[in-house]
């Protein structure tokens, strides 16, 4: 059985105490580290503090702890990283878990929202603020529909917006087990009240059963998250690319137009700038075709555009992760390869309160902070796990995969972003011109995709987003393939 130890005597770690005596696991609870010279020796709910965290080899040692929860939601990152050391120092082995800024917000929930040190620890994020009067004046009582929602952002798009009182939540997904361990999360979480979610499968592909769930519902706010996202796979599947990033977001667009949804929120990413693949070029074209629906149809239409989140299915961090605790090698496409990177929850939250700001056709752009080499986060994580980079676990140069760049952008050169509210989030200055004509020509050709040859495919996109640009290299199946 686990001995756990909470890190922070505060509001956070009672609750979080709370949370385990709930669940009756209360005897798992060692105590409280803390220091704060009037909680000295104070006990909380029949636990005690145990002293200041200079103790914390001793009390690691003479308790036997297994787990560590560090439950210090506004301490400074110098702070956490200090702690984390003085745990490792006592027991390499100790498992431990962060609470992360943003759950001062949602604290009847703590425990749910624990992140495993391994992968948020790598990664310094300041602590940011949100309006949430103002996600929950836009939310509150709202019928709100949520494609992808078995993804990680789709679901935690859900997770999130079940905590603004919406009236309801339709929950669509094409993946059943995806779908299935979104109800549980829900259930876990505590936000299962009945009537407050509906759980739909199906494909946004197929308009027919889309509009079916349209009619039934009638939400009146939209998030599209619903993607195929994995750059390299996409390079080998490019009429399914388009058919699912392109024509699927057509479809979720022309039915909230026809069923008259108030708002409509795409979730994008930062790959739309300057595409170098793919995965980039179709999302490039879905911001378009969302511009293109607010501007010709008069849908009120608002994109948000962000970087890469940790944690997310097919996200560097787990891979790394998966590699050490094998061994390793850790691979690593190229030594001087960077990404932003935020938390699927911040990120989130974010998208959240920028909807809130929309009045219709705005692009969103969530400010990501620096990018991080990928190969300075392989040897933060491996040193985490306590061991020495290229010592212990080998890291291992792959090259870069197809449509893979080098750095990512999050605006255009003929961008210019103002400030909102929040200082996390921009907002573009002026709007872009379009040919509307050009995109409703590619619309057209999209029944015919399916039989199109792979280079014709990117003839097309390139035709209505002409910074797609590339050059031919060869698969590692023989066969021809483009990059940037």
């Amino acid at each position: 059985m686990d001995r756990i130890l909470i890190v922070g005597a505060g509001e956070a770690g009672r609750i979080l105490l709370s949370e385990f005596i709930r669940q009756d696991r209360a005897s798992s609870v060692a105590g409280f580290i803390d220091d704060h010279p009037a909680k000295q020796s104070a006990s909380y709910s029949g636990k005690n503090v145990l002293g200041t965290r200079a103790a914390i080899d001793s009390v690691v040692r003479d308790f036997g702890i297994t787990r560590a929860v560090i439950a210090l939601p506004s301490a400074r990152t110098d702070i956490v990283k200090d702690t984390v050391a003085s745990l490792l120092a006592a027991d390499p082995s100790i498992a431990i878990e962060i609470l992360p800024p943003f759950t001062r917000y949602f604290e009847s929930s703590l425990s749910t929202s624990l992140q495993n040190i391994k992968l948020t620890d790598i990664i310094e994020r300041e602590e940011y603020s949100l309006d949430i009067g103002a996600i929950e004046s836009a939310f509150r009582g709202k019928r709100v529909l949520v494609t992808g929602a078995g993804g990680s952002i789709g679901s935690e798009l859900v997770r999130q917006l079940s905590r603004f009182s919406p009236a309801q939540i339709v929950c669509v997904g094409r993946g059943e087990n995806s779908i299935y361990q979104l109800v549980r999360s829900l259930q876990d979480a505590g936000l299962d009240r009945e009537g407050a979610h509906v759980f739909r499968i199906c494909d946004v592909k197929d308009e027919a059963l889309l509009s079916t769930i349209f009619a039934q519902y009638r939400p009146q706010i939209v998030f599209h998250a619903a993607a195929h996202k994995h750059v390299p796979l996409m390079e080998y599947n490019e009429a399914e690319a388009v058919q699912n990033n392109v024509g699927g977001s057509r479809n979720v667009l022309k039915l909230s137009h026809e069923y008259g949804a108030e708002k409509f929120v795409l979730v994008s990413t930062d790959k739309a700038v300057n595409p170098a693949n793919i995965m980039g070029a179709t999302k490039r074209v879905t911001e378009l075709l969302a511009n293109y629906y607010h501007s010709s149809k008069g849908l009120s239409t608002a994109v948000v555009r962000f970087g890469n989140v940790v944690g997310s299915r097919g996200s560097v961090i787990p891979l790394f992760r998966d590699q050490i605790e094998r061994g390793g090698p850790v691979t690593v496409t190229h030594p001087e390869i960077t990404r932003f990177f935020m938390t699927i929850p911040e990120a989130v939250l974010l998208v959240l309160n920028a909807a809130s700001f929309s009045a219709g056709g705005e692009t969103f752009v969530l400010n990501m902070g620096t990018q991080y080499r990928i190969d300075d986060i392989a040897r933060r994580m491996i040193r985490l796990y306590g061991f020495e980079p290229d010592r212990d676990i080998r890291i291992e140069y792959t090259g870069l995969r197809p449509g893979e760049k080098l750095y990512e952008e999050i605006v255009y050169g003929m961008e210019d972003l103002a400030p909102t509210a929040n200082g996390k989030i921009f907002i573009m200055r002026g709007k872009e011109t379009q040919d509307f004509g050009v995109l409703e020509s590619f619309l057209s050709k999209l029944p015919l995709v399916a039989r199109m040859e792979p280079s014709a495919v990117r003839d097309a996109l390139h035709g209505v987003v002409r910074e797609f640009v590339q050059e031919t290299v060869r698969g590692a199946d023989g066969e021809s393939r483009f990059v940037r």
